[in-house]
């Protein structure tokens, strides 16, 4: 796995301790909302008005 290219994201019901325990378990790169997969934002869900 090249840890450059790779990101972790979680759900924002995940606790923020088990969080920092996982990236730092697996050195990962923690993915914000803001963060973007080829010029597109990672952070949009469905709609949740249906």
């Amino acid at each position: 796995v090249n840890l450059n290219k790779s990101a972790i994201f979680f759900s924002r019901n995940t606790p923020e301790p088990l969080k920092l325990a996982i990236c730092d378990a697996l050195n990962g790169i923690v993915c914000h909302k803001s963060s973007r997969y080829l010029g597109l934002p990672l952070g949009i869900g469905k709609s949740k008005k249906e």
